[in-house]
């Protein structure tokens, strides 16, 4: 059991007690504040249970180790571009486990998943060498690059904000774009993930007569998005798993 669980029911337990002796010494409105507490007790029961299932659906089995080794760098450099750290762990399960070596087939390497022409521009920026062979490195470097997508919605609300750039830093900040083209036309928050999400999969070429409305040359500006259901499990699975995560790690 995670050592904050353990905490947890231990404080339950003596607060149980507690409200017991005073119960019998109170009568009604010991009552409802027994009700309250076993609503609390109910509820983190639950978050328990929920995050359990979550650690044996989708965290690696070393993940404890893993955020306790990697938590400085994370902290430091998510404190700096202005991020809850837990997130930047969440998206670090989402872009490879915590695998230090891990490669994707288009080349993304590292922990963070970082393009090679990403690496080239990050590394003039922060004068950093080896994003692709140091773990720590591509962390910073990570972040740095979620950090400016970011910077391109700043009239996005900022929970809206950092769903739209981890939007962005998966499939690219042009296929955002052409989604907000979309959902203008449509009447909806282009700032808004939600319309967002529902205006990716109109980026294929099944929808060119709605793409004959929008844009000149009647093709989206960044071409035809056959990957939108990657970029949408994207967001939304980081974003479940930060609720998750933060219902059982505390910030500090």
């Amino acid at each position: 059991m995670h050592p904050y669980l353990k905490k947890l029911l231990l404080l339950l337990i003596t607060v149980m007690a507690i409200f017991a002796c005073e119960r019998r010494s109170t009568g009604y409105r010991s009552e409802l504040q027994s009700d309250t507490l076993l609503s609390f007790i109910e509820k983190r029961i639950e978050e328990k249970k929920r995050y359990e299932e979550f650690q044996r659906n989708t965290l690696p089995r070393d993940f404890e180790k893993k955020v306790e080794n990697y938590y400085p760098v994370i902290r430091k450099y998510s404190k700096r571009y202005g991020f809850d750290w837990r997130l930047i762990v969440m998206q670090i399960v989402k872009e490879s486990r915590f695998r230090e070596n891990a490669r994707s087939r288009v080349g993304a390497m590292g922990l963070m998943q970082i393009m090679p022409s990403t690496a080239m521009e990050i590394r003039r920026e922060m004068d950093i060498e080896y994003i692709a062979n140091n773990p720590r490195e591509n962390i910073a470097a990570g972040i740095y690059h979620l950090y400016k997508q970011v910077l391109k919605f700043p009239d996005a609300a900022r929970d809206e904000r950092v769903k739209l750039a981890l939007g962005a830093y998966n499939s690219g900040i042009g296929r955002i774009y052409d989604a907000q083209s979309i959902a203008r036309y449509l009447n909806l928050d282009p700032y808004s993930w939600k319309a967002i999400k529902e205006c990716l999969p109109m980026l294929t070429a099944k929808h060119w007569q709605l793409h004959l409305e929008i844009w000149e040359l009647g093709v989206p500006n960044y071409g035809y998005f056959y990957g939108y259901k990657e970029t949408i499990n994207y967001v939304d699975d980081i974003i479940e798993g930060y609720d998750i995560f933060t219902s059982i790690h505390q910030d500090i």
